[in-house]
């Protein structure tokens, strides 16, 4: 356990060399659970954000190193949708096609906090807007064009915002959006002009909107093994 300890103190410190000479720095993990809303960017919506939102909820957990920097770890419950006939172009009205999706989104990325941020601190901020990006995988659990079921990886990255309320409880909203791979969120294949399949098809996207709350599982304070400070428990 002396090990770990010790590799977690390493770790830190990478993330914390701009800090003072014998600061204390805090680890912390929170756990969370979100809910909101979800939409899609495809074939049927290609531009317009909010367009016809569904429910989504989900769990996170976010592990800080320092005050800028996170890990983090999200797995999300979403509904897509969309209608020709929400659309006045004509090839829309046409085609009339809708549909609707479910899926889970799970990623694992990285989270920069603007301010200074930790659970306690004298030259922390109790609040900061950050940025995330990292890598990701969805699973689409139901589709009413063509009863899809698969996998797919993502690319999510998105912004937020976050306030701690006291040591163990903070709150926020996030705008997360995700670069997919694949045409099939919506189940709807982008053909060629001569009504074969294009390879070169416009891929789906879809973004995550809500609000979330996370508590405090585990925190501890120690000194970066650099200026030889023993470690210290909260």
């Amino acid at each position: 356990m002396g090990s770990v300890k010790y590799i977690i103190a390493g770790l830190s410190c990478l993330f914390c060399l701009h800090s003072a000479s014998g600061e204390d720095f805090r680890v912390r993990t929170d756990f969370g659970v979100s809910g909101g809303v979800s939409y899609y960017l495809g074939d049927i919506n290609p531009r317009r954000q909010f367009y016809s939102p569904g429910i989504s909820a989900g769990l996170l957990m976010k592990h800080h190193f320092g005050e800028h920097h996170a890990l983090r770890a999200n797995v999300t419950y979403g509904q897509l949708k969309g209608d020709d006939m929400d659309f006045k172009n004509d090839f829309q009205q046409q085609r009339g096609l809708k549909f609707e999706t479910s899926l889970v989104d799970a990623h694992v990325g990285y989270e920069f906090h603007f301010l200074p941020y930790t659970s306690t601190g004298r030259t922390s901020s109790a609040h900061t807007p950050y940025i995330f990006a990292g890598v990701g995988y969805s699973f689409i659990v139901t589709s009413t064009v063509r009863n899809i079921s698969s996998g797919h990886v993502t690319i999510p990255f998105g912004v937020g915002y976050k306030h701690r309320f006291n040591s163990n409880i903070s709150a926020g909203c996030e705008w997360g959006l995700r670069k997919t791979f694949t045409d099939e969120p919506d189940g709807i294949p982008n053909h060629g002009i001569d009504g074969s399949f294009s390879t070169w098809h416009n891929n789906d996207w879809y973004s995550f909107v809500g609000i979330f709350i996370t508590f405090r599982i585990f925190e501890e304070s120690f000194e970066c093994p650099a200026y030889k400070q023993p470690f210290g428990y909260k």
